[in-house]
């Protein structure tokens, strides 16, 4: 803050030490020299001043907010402007806010209610007036040296960002995510709806001491929410709240704006009836803090109800907040104007170029499991058409097996096979051994033949597979020859068919479940890395497929490519999730209502 330029455009005023500081802007505490009374300066951010647009906002709005008379709204004393410095000049509240004394003191559920009718009585002056919050929450609700509630910033977030919510492109938002309506994540117009939703989240928060959303930190996470998930029911995290106030918070919290109140008034008179049903005629005038100019919401609470009061005084001990704190902008004062979007653009990053990029990936790693990187070769000491299996010379032609019975070999004395030798057999894939069987050759005529019993590979093998065969003399290899086989039996009843499903089930449900995990924004790295080994092993379950379906025989060259074309679709898969918006649930009834609740259950 230029402290210096303030007290040049403010020479009336002396100016103080910096009293607080927030996205919005920072405040300095003053005094008017001539009529002695303490004030509050505060400055909006630098970088906002230097845009024509928002000094235009500024003078704008500060018209409209000097203009606005009203017990419960801060006043503003005075706006000055000036070579891109923005000042508002208003009443100084050293009460502290809402957010202050419930962290400390904690509140009575009367005590909260009263606040939401002052809140509700400043919002409906204000909206008469055109003017939107947007920014509603317990730090924006002050008291003064008197006690009284006074709703501020009033118009500060419009001054900034015009109709739009603002938020850097790294997902830090200027305002407070915990209590933005989800019109103001998707760049629906926004209304008095707006400033409902928010007044309902902060009394949803001062009577649970919970926030009907998870706030885990991350903001633009804790936005989706708002926007795809539905609020916890009032009356899970707060049971002892009766329950005509319940269903007037739950009605303030709904996703659409045309399924709330359709006024601010409406929200306060039926806020009314409510704690009037609960604690009796009377409790307003009886409370911790005074409502004025409220019109029809003070009237209601003197009138008598049909129901008998659910307690006397609602008093079952002041609630606190159940956490520290919330996750609140984490934009800087000194933020350059042209770092920010609105927060549209951010919550609702585009997803079809990783999705395509992860769909395009998966689907190159099924093509090169199909076609192949290298495959077996024909090759080996025994010359051509010396030996046959069944009946096919492996050198020039691919012998079909039936696996379950013994395969007939030939020999030729050509071969340098002689009566008493054996024949061995090996079966391999992808240069994994996966059987093998050895028998006596036997002359019969003038051909040597042995039939090899390889038939515990027949559940192991899917359409093909690489064998060698070897003439052996003394328990040492003669000769051998290389060839590819062909199974005779479905390949669909073997074990790589039914590891290769189970494989893509894998991980079909467990790229579902971590891709939520990231569109909920609870947690990255693990995800991503989850992913990506997901990816790896869809790679390999591609080449499982392609040897089921085509016969491709696995070979570590297309395994070795299928599992890092895999991992990459499974990083940018991952990449997409981040960025898209949490899956909707469905809404959370209510149970039906039977009976009251007292308000002191706990």
């Amino acid at each position: 803050m230029d402290r210096d330029r303030v007290e040049e455009l403010l020479p009336g005023y002396e100016i103080g030490q910096e009293i607080g500081r927030g996205g919005w802007a920072v405040v300095l505490a003053g005094r008017h020299k001539r009529l002695g009374r303490k004030v509050a300066i505060k400055q909006l951010p630098r970088a906002f001043g230097d845009d024509p647009n928002v000094r235009a906002r500024f003078l704008a709005e500060a018209r409209l907010l000097a203009a606005l008379d009203h017990p419960h709204i801060v006043p503003i004393y005075d706006f000055v402007e000036g070579d891109g410095v923005c000042l508002l000049v208003m009443e100084e509240l050293p009460g502290g806010t809402v957010w202050d004394r419930f962290t400390v003191d904690g509140m009575t559920m009367p005590s909260a209610c009263s606040i939401g009718l002052a809140t509700c009585a400043a919002l409906s002056c204000a909206h008469a007036k055109g003017i939107l919050h947007r920014d509603v929450k317990p730090e924006n609700v002050m008291f003064s040296s008197a006690g009284a509630v006074k709703v501020t910033d009033f118009g500060i977030a419009k001054v900034l960002g015009g109709n739009d919510t603002l938020a850097t492109v790294a997902g830090e938002v200027v305002g407070t995510p915990a209590y933005m309506a989800p019109e103001q994540a998707t760049g629906r117009p926004l209304g008095p709806a707006t400033d409902i939703y928010a007044a309902g989240t902060m009394l949803y928060e001062l009577l649970s001491g919970a926030l009907p959303f998870l706030d885990d930190g991350n903001a633009v996470a804790v936005i989706h929410r708002h926007v795809y998930e539905q609020p916890r029911p009032l009356s899970d995290a707060a049971p002892q709240v009766p329950r005509p106030l319940v269903e007037v918070v739950m009605r303030s919290l709904q996703t659409q704006p045309e399924d709330r109140y359709g006024d601010v008034e409406e929200f306060g008179v039926a806020l009314a009836e409510a704690a009037t049903s609960a604690w009796g005629p009377g409790w307003l005038a009886h409370g911790d803090y005074r409502v004025l100019a409220a019109g029809d919401m003070v009237v209601v609470t003197e009138r008598p109800t049909d129901r008998p009061a659910a307690a006397s005084s609602g008093r079952v001990g002041p609630t606190r907040p159940s956490q520290r704190g919330h996750t609140v902008g984490g934009v800087p004062f000194d933020v350059r104007r042209v770092d920010l979007v609105p927060l549209h653009r951010v919550a609702t990053r585009p997803v079809l170029v990783p999705a395509l990029v992860s769909a395009g990936l998966a689907a190159l790693a099924f093509l090169v499991a199909v076609a192949g990187l290298g495959s077996p070769s024909r090759s080996g000491t025994l010359t051509p058409a010396t030996i046959a299996v069944a009946r096919t010379d492996p050198a020039t032609a691919t012998p079909k097996l039936d696996l379950s019975k013994p395969v007939p070999v030939a020999a030729v004395p050509e071969s340098g096979a002689r009566d008493g030798d054996s024949v061995r057999i090996k079966l391999s894939a992808g240069g994994v051994p996966i059987g093998s069987g050895q028998t006596t050759l036997v002359r019969n005529g003038g051909v040597l033949q042995a039939d090899v019993n390889i038939s515990a590979s027949r559940y192991l093998v899917a359409r093909k597979a690489t064998a060698r065969l070897e003439i052996r003399r003394h328990g040492s290899a003669m000769g051998y020859r290389r060839f590819p086989v062909k199974s005779s039996r479905s390949p669909f009843l073997t074990l790589p068919a039914l590891a290769t499903a189970a494989l893509l089930l894998f991980v079909i449900g467990y790229v579902e479940s971590l891709s939520r995990t990231l569109r909920r924004r609870r947690g990255r790295v693990g995800p991503t890395i989850g992913l990506a080994l997901l990816g790896a092993a869809f790679g390999v379950a591609a080449v499982g497929a392609g040897w089921v379906l085509v016969g491709r025989e696995p070979m570590a060259t297309t395994l070795a490519a299928c599992v890092v074309i895999g991992g990459g679709a499974g990083v940018t898969a991952a990449i997409a999730s981040a960025r898209a918006l949490p899956r909707r649930r469905r809404p959370q009834a209510e149970p039906p209502l039977h009976r009251s609740q007292p308000a002191g259950r706990r």
